[in-house]
Order: structure tokens, then C-alpha cells, then sequence
């Protein structure tokens, strides 16, 4: 009885968030407002299921590729057994609802005190960054958030259990080996002989990553650069987009009264600080991605611990005034307010949800080139359509949104095929 008392706020806390996040994303993908990458990551596990093989035409630059000259995440493939029994991408979003929310159960395991029973999963529950990983797209990614959790649980517990979380979330991505780097430098004295098995093989798995990542990316396009290397290559346009970094380091922040900082933890971001800031792409400094992942766990611990080192007397004092902020932004920055997404105009319920299913069933088995491709990713090949590209595919397949009804006019090659419900317009490439 004491451990369903201890545990029974953060269950009922979880059935909620894991409800919204799921209703929420599948709302948004069933009236036109999905993200590419879930078109990309649902082409991947199609093919990998249909073809054996790793492959999608969507991302890096168009073209059919591995996903490994991509990313390195070995989660593709059992999240590709998934879809094969589950082959809906609704499927796909509420395990990453699942995933994003389950730390929530995790938290009151680190102490038997309140706090960690109902105030801690609650300011989990009320951090932004988790509602934009969610609503926005779908990426395996978001499993190290869990992992870490875990990880960190069995290595304050001095159990052995934390070498199979360690090795977990090393697999997730290849920028997650950098993370466990600066962990090991940081646990050198206290620990040197885990910190060292850490670190050498965090290092050497980073280095297969790297070599991976530059040989597949190079046997399909001849180019020896890893693929996004490209966003570290002009400092001038990373410096003049440095006025993105601020929002991003203030809305992951602010809700933990920067009290995170007191914890040498938080240095394990280092990596991602950088590279956030050397990139000059948008999406690595913009709170609005799912590139803030990484940070999440990181933060949240770091902020418990300090708060579990202040003067007993003061530790629900600040415990309380971050709950205080957290529900101030939640309430006016987060999911229910419009300001919550920059495309505002994809959470309007403008659309009947019926044209996602047209695009759903058409043209099965044809390749198609699109301007929503994460629509028609159930297929084999599918591209995303890009102006300044002669399109090759069977056909083209157009969705006219209200808030941008340009006129397309007929792709050079295409003849003109029907129109359904006055917004999915298609063409078919003609017969030589």
C-alpha cells in the first residue's frame, strides 16, 4: 500500500501527459500539419520491412540513401518491427508519446521524499521542449531521455544495471557518445575506473560513428563529408543567426531557476552548447525542434540535485517557485496557447481530417514527388518537391494549403491527371 500511495500521483500525472501527447500529435499529423521527418522515419521503417535494407529517399538531399549517411541509430530497426505490426504512423506517435512521457514514472524511484513523488514529475510534465519534440515530428531519438533516467537511477544506486542503460543510450545517436565523454571527465575522481571504461568507449564508438557515417555518405554521393557537416561550414551565417541561442537557452532554462548550473552535471552539455552555436542552421538554435533532446534528462537532474543540496529549510521554497514558473510558461507559451507553434496556421482546424486518408491510399506502389511526402511515405519511393528540382517520379502530387493557395503550375514532362476534394491536385508524368 505505501508504494501505490508513493506512486499513484506521478501514475495518474503520466495516464494525462501520455493522453495529451498522443492526441495532440496524432490531431496535428491527421489535419495536415506533420513534419517531414515523420515521412522520412515512416519511408525508412517501410522499406526496412518491404526491403531488408535502411533506406529512404526522404532527407540529406533528396536522393534514396542509407539512413546511416544520415544518422547513426540503431533504434530504426526494432522500431521497424513496430510499424510491421502497427504500420500506421498514429502508431509511431504514441510510442514516442510513451517515451517522452514515461519518465514521469521513473522520477519517484530516485527518492522515497515528496518531492520526487508528485513535484518533480510535474515540473517534468509542465517542461516545454517535451510538448515541441512531440506535436511538431516523430525521432527515435527521444529513447536516450528514458535511457538516461534510468542510467543515472542505477549509477547513484551503484547498480550494475547502469552499464546495460550506459550502452543503450550510446546507441541512440552518434552525438550522445560526446555527452558521455565530458561524463567521464567529470566522474574521473570520484570514480576513475567506470569513468574510464565510460569514456574509452564512448571515444572509440564515436570514431566508428564518424568513419560510418563518412563511408556510407560517401559510396552513395561521392561526398566525403558526413551529411549536416555542411551547417558547421560558415561561421559568418552561424554568427548572424546567433540571435536564435538566447531563446533556446532561456525557455530550457528559465523553468529551473538556472539552479541546474550549480551541478557539474550540467557540463555534460558542453558538446551541444557548441554545436548549437557553430551550426548555422536554424533548427539547432531554436527551442521549436526536437534537437533539444539531448538536454532534457540532463537538466532535470541537475536541477534536483541542487535543489537536494540547498539548507533543508529552503529546498521547497525553491522547489515551489520553480513549479510557479513552469505553470506561468506552460500556461502562456505552451501547447494550448496558438503562440506555441510557429506554423500557426497547421494547428487552426481548418481541415476535415479527411484528405490525410485520400493521400493515404493514392497511387499505391507509385513513385511520387510531393510537397507533404510525409503523407505518402507508405510506399517505397517518395521525394519531397523542390522548385528548383526537375521531378522523375511517376507523379507529382500537390496539396494546396488555405493559408498559401499558390498556383502550381503544370511540372515540365507532367500532364495534368484530376483534382480531389480541391486541394490534392495531381499530375502524371507523360508517356515517351
Amino acid at each position: 500500500m505505501k508504494f501505490l500511495r508513493h506512486h499513484l500521483p506521478s501514475f495518474l500525472l503520466w495516464l494525462v501527459v501520455f493522453y495529451f501527447l498522443s492526441e495532440r500529435s496524432i490531431f496535428r499529423y491527421q489535419h495536415m500539419g506533420a513534419g517531414v521527418d515523420i515521412g522520412l522515419f515512416e519511408n525508412l521503417f517501410y522499406n526496412i520491412i518491404h526491403h531488408a535494407i535502411a533506406v529512404t529517399s526522404l532527407g540529406v538531399d533528396g536522393k534514396i540513401h542509407h539512413y546511416f549517411a544520415d544518422h547513426i541509430n540503431w533504434y530504426v530497426y526494432p522500431l521497424s518491427l513496430l510499424y510491421y505490426i502497427f504500420p500506421l504512423v498514429e502508431s509511431l506517435l504514441i510510442f514516442q508519446a510513451f517515451v517522452l512521457s514515461v519518465p514521469i514514472l521513473i522520477l519517484p524511484f530516485f527518492k522515497g521524499e515528496s518531492r520526487y513523488q508528485w513535484i518533480y514529475p510535474l515540473l517534468y510534465a509542465l517542461f516545454l521542449p517535451i510538448y515541441w519534440i512531440q506535436i511538431f515530428d516523430f525521432h527515435p531519438e527521444v529513447i536516450w531521455i528514458p535511457l538516461f533516467f534510468l542510467f543515472y537511477y542505477f549509477w547513484k544506486q551503484k547498480s550494475k544495471y547502469w552499464v546495460l542503460f550506459f550502452v543503450l543510450s550510446l546507441l541512440v545517436k552518434e552525438e550522445c557518445a560526446l555527452v558521455w565523454i565530458v561524463f567521464a571527465l567529470i566522474h574521473w575522481r570520484s570514480n576513475q575506473k567506470q569513468s574510464l571504461k565510460i569514456g574509452i568507449l564512448s571515444l572509440v564508438y564515436f570514431m566508428i560513428a564518424i568513419i560510418l557515417l563518412i563511408g556510407i555518405q560517401n559510396s552513395t554521393t561521392n561526398n566525403p563529408m558526413p551529411a549536416h557537416w555542411e551547417r558547421y561550414q560558415n561561421p559568418i551565417l552561424a554568427l548572424e543567426n546567433l540571435h536564435l541561442f538566447p531563446y533556446l537557452f532561456l525557455f530550457l532554462n528559465i523553468p529551473f531557476l538556472f539552479l541546474q548550473f550549480k551541478n557539474k552535471l550540467i557540463l555534460c552539455l558542453l558538446p551541444y552548447i557548441l554545436y548549437s552555436i557553430t551550426s548555422s542552421f536554424e533548427v539547432n538554435k531554436t527551442p521549436f525542434t526536437h534537437h533539444s533532446f539531448i538536454a532534457i534528462p540532463i537538466i532535470m537532474i541537475g536541477f534536483m540535485e541542487s535543489v537536494e543540496k540547498i539548507h533543508s529549510k529552503n529546498k521547497s521554497l525553491f522547489a515551489y517557485l520553480s513549479l510557479t514558473v513552469s505553470i506561468f510558461l506552460f500556461l502562456f507559451f505552451g501547447p494550448l496557447t496558438k503562440s506555441y507553434s510557429y506554423r500557426k496556421e497547421f494547428m487552426n482546424p481548418d481541415h476535415s481530417g479527411t484528405d490525410y486518408k485520400t493521400l493515404r491510399g493514392l497511387l499505391v506502389d507509385k513513385t511520387i514527388v510531393s510537397n507533404i511526402p510525409q503523407y505518402l511515405s507508405n510506399r517505397t519511393t517518395v521525394t519531397l518537391f523542390l522548385p528548383n528540382q526537375k521531378p522523375t517520379a511517376d507523379y507529382v502530387v500537390f496539396y494546396y494549403f488555405p493559408a498559401d493557395p499558390q498556383i502550381l503550375p503544370i511540372p515540365s514532362g507532367y500532364e495534368w491527371k484530376e483534382t480531389i476534394s480541391e486541394r490534392i491536385q495531381i499530375f502524371k508524368r507523360k508517356e515517351n
